[in-house]
């Protein structure tokens, strides 16, 4: 064991021997570095790091980070609401969180105001009526039992909730077993839902163009990443500052962290918004993602740069 060590030791070292480390020069000293741009009229300002999953609309921007928190942000205001919960959804009109209670909190959209709404617990109904079949058919097996309440147990809920023949309602999962629901008459949160009706309240596993689509009274948009057609950042150059090596994890008493390089530069960028345009500079060891919400709200863009939340705006 020991040789073998002492080998891939004199390995990496003639590794690292034959591989220099580089250092480089900054090209565009001029250039002042993100986020200050070299037109004064372009301002561009963080808001909140650690960001994971977006949504949007004309007045608010909620997101929530990787640490089980949300915020919620007024693009007019510039105020913001941070709440701990594993749970988010969007209802309609409302956000579906949870409080550190463990319970389902309701919170209005616009105000951020605990309202109501129906909760329904199907699950002891479901089985008073698997109890009843398993009394009156005392031959058939289990499976054909459960065959029996599911289709009998849907067929109420859907004459229950006016659901048209055939159509599946807006569905979203909250915890497991709970769901939000949707029929497009009627709103509500079922709590542990049997199998059978999550399978039947479930679009995944549906053809889609059965969903019903409710007219939500304000529609929030998912932001899934990448940049609009028309980006307002482009890059035109770089230079390499450094390029050396490092060691990474993993090593312990029997295996060796193994070395690896990195690099690292300015990525120099012009900026143009509003008719107006200028220039920065960005260290990264990779290209700078940039990914911009496609509308602008309020007049001004929204970008997330290495887990990071921006807003872009001229003066």
């Amino acid at each position: 064991m020991t040789n073998n060590r002492l080998f891939l030791g004199a390995l990496f070292f003639l590794l690292l021997l034959s591989c220099k480390e580089e250092h480089g020069q900054d090209k565009h000293p001029d250039i002042p570095k993100f986020p200050a741009t070299s037109n004064t009229h372009i301002i561009i300002q963080p808001i909140e790091d650690e960001v994971d999953k977006i949504l949007y609309n004309d007045s608010t921007l909620v997101y929530t980070h990787y640490k089980d928190s949300i915020s919620f942000y007024s693009v007019r205001t510039g105020l913001k609401h941070n709440i701990k919960s594993p749970v988010f959804v969007y209802g309609d009109g409302f956000f579906i969180v949870e409080n550190k209670d463990g319970k389902y909190e309701l919170l209005n959209d616009l105000t951020l105001k605990k309202q109501e709404i129906k909760t329904v617990d199907q699950s002891a109904r479901y089985k008073r009526a698997e109890d009843s079949l398993r009394s009156i058919y005392t031959q058939k097996s289990d499976y054909e039992i459960n065959q029996v309440n599911d289709s009998l147990f849907i067929r109420n809920f859907s004459a229950q909730y006016h659901l048209p023949k055939g159509k599946i309602p807006y569905t979203r999962e909250l915890k497991k077993g709970d769901l939000y629901v949707h029929t497009g008459q009627d709103q509500f949160i079922i709590l542990n839902v049997p199998y059978s009706l999550d399978q039947f309240l479930n679009p995944l596993v549906k053809p889609t163009d059965k969903i019903i689509s409710p007219d939500f009274k304000r529609h929030f948009i998912p932001f899934e990443g990448g940049s609009p057609p028309k980006n307002i950042f482009k890059a035109y150059d770089y230079a390499l500052i450094s390029k050396l090596w490092v060691w990474g994890g993993g090593g312990n008493h029997y295996v060796l962290s193994i070395p690896h390089m990195v690099e690292s530069g300015y990525h120099y960028i012009n900026i143009s918004l509003n008719q107006q345009k200028g220039k920065f500079k960005i260290m990264s060891n990779g290209s700078p993602e940039f990914n911009t919400i496609p509308d602008r709200i309020n007049n001004q863009l929204y970008f997330i740069n290495n887990r990071q939340l921006y807003r872009a705006f001229t003066k």
